[in-house]
């Protein structure tokens, strides 16, 4: 039942408050016992460790899979908190899956209390439905759970509707969106994305002019929807209860000229939307076409940004754009162009108060050579940009990769280097030599989606370390 030193927190549907206390958190709850039917343990009951509620807690089996489940009740769909009761008497977490109803919510973490007897609360935010719900910690690894007292459920708060219009509150945005439209908000730079909760038995987005979009209901695969416009059904016949929807839009870039703004979603009669949690943490990818995920047919969905953050449990956002670099010299030079909304703003717009990355990615220094850029130039640029991040996101852990072709590596070191000698200890070199060859590319250049998929499996634990 271990779990790496950091914490994989919450993903589309829980927002995890990352406090540990020794009594419930949550207010007004309903308990429900772990020992008590119907509540299963895949595993034994036990009552040999102090502190407990009840007759006993369950102690699952040492195994993946071996869970604790309970099956709570709520008057009316909507949120509700729930304050998960446990102990664990190692030094290592112990991750377990929250699977609300069937579906997956987040891997989340049950981090070592010094001692079986000391008893610890961890509060989740999770969406249920009106009636009879379960929810299962389900453990990842062979290590299995901690040990698990009772669950609090306080489903007292209800819900707050929403009509789905773009300023609709509960719509969670990832990414640089231009708001300036109050019709219809703009994607700025790639992968951006929006996440929603709603009810009724059909879902629908409106759009402007043709563009190419993603979504997602219920967390199911990504699928296309290409050349669409106007008002554009994405799913009708869904069950009852509440369901989730993801949209993204294929950016603007070369000869393609969509148009990636959403217009709010199209709710069936008397449906609405319902509020929704965001991750506990948020990745910022900053790059050129490989961040982008150029040319692959299925970005972003399929590029090494995604897919690390996705399998963090984190939210992501990509400012990235093909033919970057890092230094301005007739392209992007993304040192300056990061605080911009996007490729077409004019001046450095954007507000970095409207979210805050914990952790920012570059990925830098591929396109610089082709633009005359001297190692001098790019090492002092590279500090520049790393000083500005630091002053942008004041708390996040920022990673320099160094790129697949082996570019400006040195330089890229040396830069981190000189702001860890500065005093900023939460700057990393990352050193990407052996992760990719000439055969995980379709160019030489650009990664296939098979290439992405190496890159992340290298990246995710590195970033894992620090989130």
């Amino acid at each position: 039942m271990r779990l790496k030193s950091s914490v994989l927190s919450s993903t589309l549907l829980v927002a995890a408050v990352m406090a540990l206390t020794g009594n419930p958190a949550v207010a007004a709850p309903v308990r429900y016992e772990a020992e008590t039917a119907p509540a299963t343990c895949a595993g034994t009951v036990d009552s040999n460790h102090a502190g407990y509620s009840g007759s006993g807690f369950c102690n699952a089996d040492n195994a993946v899979g071996a869970a604790a489940q309970f099956t709570v009740t709520a008057s009316a769909a909507g949120t509700a908190t729930l304050g998960v009761r446990f102990a664990n008497g190692t030094t290592t977490a112990r991750p377990a899956d929250a699977v609300v109803n069937g579906s997956r919510i987040t891997t989340t973490s049950f981090e070592g209390t010094g001692a079986w007897t000391t008893w610890v609360t961890k509060t989740l935010t999770v969406s249920l439905n009106a009636g009879s719900n379960t929810i299962r910690f389900s453990p990842t690894t062979a290590n299995g759970l901690a040990n698990i007292d009772s669950l609090d459920v306080d489903a007292t708060g209800g819900s707050t509707g929403g009509n789905g219009r773009p300023n609709d509150s509960n719509i969670q945005y990832y990414g640089r969106w231009n708001t300036s439209d109050s019709a219809y908000y703009a994607m700025g730079w790639a992968g951006g994305y929006l996440d929603a909760q709603f009810t009724g038995s059909s879902i629908g987005v409106r759009q402007r002019n043709a563009i190419d979009l993603y979504y997602s209901i219920d967390r199911g695969p990504l699928q296309w929807r290409r050349n669409v416009s106007g008002n554009v059904t994405l799913a009708t016949g869904l069950s009852g209860g509440s369901h989730t929807i993801r949209i993204g839009y294929r950016e603007r870039a070369g000869s393609y000229n969509g148009d990636p703004v959403f217009g709010g979603l199209i709710l069936a009669s008397g449906a609405q939307t319902m509020p929704l949690g965001r991750p506990t943490n948020l990745i910022e990818f900053i790059g050129d076409s490989i961040t982008v995920g150029q040319p692959n047919a299925n970005r972003p969905f399929t590029a090494y940004p995604w897919l690390s953050a996705e399998a963090l449990g984190a939210g992501h956002t990509q400012v990235a754009q093909g033919g970057a670099c890092l230094v301005s010299r007739d392209c992007y030079g993304m040192m300056d162009w990061f605080r911009r909304s996007s490729a077409w703003a004019t001046y450095d717009d954007w507000n970095f108060a409207t979210y805050q990355a914990n952790a920012v990615v570059i990925n830098l220094g591929t396109n610089d050579i082709g633009h005359g850029v001297s190692t001098t130039q790019f090492q002092q640029g590279y500090i520049v940009m790393l000083e500005r991040l630091r002053q942008a996101y004041p708390n996040a852990e920022i990673f320099a990769m160094g790129v697949f072709r082996n570019r400006y590596v040195p330089e890229t070191r040396n830069a981190v280097a000189t702001r860890n000698a500065a005093g900023d200890t939460r700057v990393h070199f990352v050193d990407t030599a052996g992760w990719i060859t000439a055969a995980d590319t379709t160019d030489n250049v650009h990664p296939s989606d098979a290439g992405h998929a190496k890159i992340a499996q290298r990246l995710r634990p590195i970033l894992d370390q620090y989130l």
